[in-house]
């Protein structure tokens, strides 16, 4: 069984390094590793020459999400993990799913345990860890409202030619779209049982960070999300009320940041426009407890 671990990056990244020599070649001899760097020509032929063992790919520069895509089309492997390049792979996870994927082939999605931390003063804190059936199971509740843990996620290569591959609208949150389409589309998946990922917190990560200045970008894409799946042919009633529920709380979210901002109007006419359009919209927020409670769960066993 061959794996693909694909790591987009842009010029000198900061945590490179640590990325690549979180992967411990030797416990799986057939490993892929595929990094998309999307910045300057003359940094493509640096890498190379650093890890001769890594296929480097130059990316179109569209962002991110084509970064990502271009590096599955361009993946060998049975299973497919998106690394990034200022997060660590867990030791031991390559083994675990080498295991576990050949006493259940019929398994797409194999999905591990994380760990996100941050760096204080020298020292590493952890600030949460998420391991688990409850907390990381591939479901609607899980992907909307908590992190997506695409990081903790080897898919198989059969999931992308089903669902198809990361769309570039949806530039802040393809990993939240793309992981619902899988839930959605009720892909077989199942538990590691280990720690696959560390995911670092710090003000220059695009997917894990606490920062309060300006308006949230992934929330209107939230919305278009909701808009555009529950709306898909032959989604079930269950599913189409807990989009239309999330949506619902995410433009809670966003009318709360745009208050926070002072941008009045566009926070009025964002609310006007929420209460025409859906008219059970004050309804569907109290659904918002659940959610928080979703969002702040925390394992902490050691």
């Amino acid at each position: 069984m061959r794996i693909s671990i694909i790591t987009l990056t842009i010029d000198t990244p900061e945590y490179f390094d640590e990325a690549v020599g979180s992967i411990d070649r030797g416990e799986h001899s057939d490993l892929e590793h595929i990094v998309v760097h999307d910045g300057d020509e003359a940094f493509v032929t640096t890498l190379r020459q650093r890890y001769p063992a890594i296929k480097v790919l130059k990316a179109r520069g569209a962002g991110p999400t084509a970064a990502a895509a271009l590096g599955v089309e361009a993946a060998t492997g049975d299973f497919v993990l998106l690394l990034h390049s200022d997060d660590r792979l867990c030791r031991g996870a390559l083994a675990r799913l080498v295991a576990d994927a050949a006493a259940r082939p019929d398994v797409r999605i194999w999905t591990g345990g994380a760990r996100i931390f941050r760096t204080v003063a020298g020292c590493e804190v952890t600030v949460r860890r998420m391991i688990g059936r409850d907390m990381t199971r591939l479901s609607l509740e899980n992907v909307c409202d908590d992190i997506p843990l695409l990081s903790a996620r080897f898919c198989h290569r059969s999931v992308f030619a089903e669902i198809g591959n990361f769309d570039p609208r949806f530039p802040e949150s393809s990993d939240r779209e793309f992981l619902l389409r899988a839930a959605m589309s009720d892909v077989k998946e199942a538990s590691l049982d280990v720690m696959v990922s560390e995911m670092r917190l710090h003000n220059g990560s695009r997917t894990i960070h606490h920062r309060r200045d300006g308006v949230p970008p992934y929330l209107m894409e939230h919305i278009r999300i909701a808009d555009m799946l529950s709306t898909r042919a032959g989604v079930d009633d269950r599913t189409q009320r807990f989009l239309r529920n999330w949506r619902a709380r995410e433009m809670l979210r966003l009318f709360i940041h745009r208050c926070r901002r002072r941008h009045w109007k566009d926070a009025a006419v964002l609310l006007l426009g929420t209460g025409l359009m859906e008219p059970l919209w004050f309804f569907r927020i109290v659904t918002v407890l659940a959610a928080q409670k979703r969002r702040y769960r925390y394992d902490s066993s050691v």
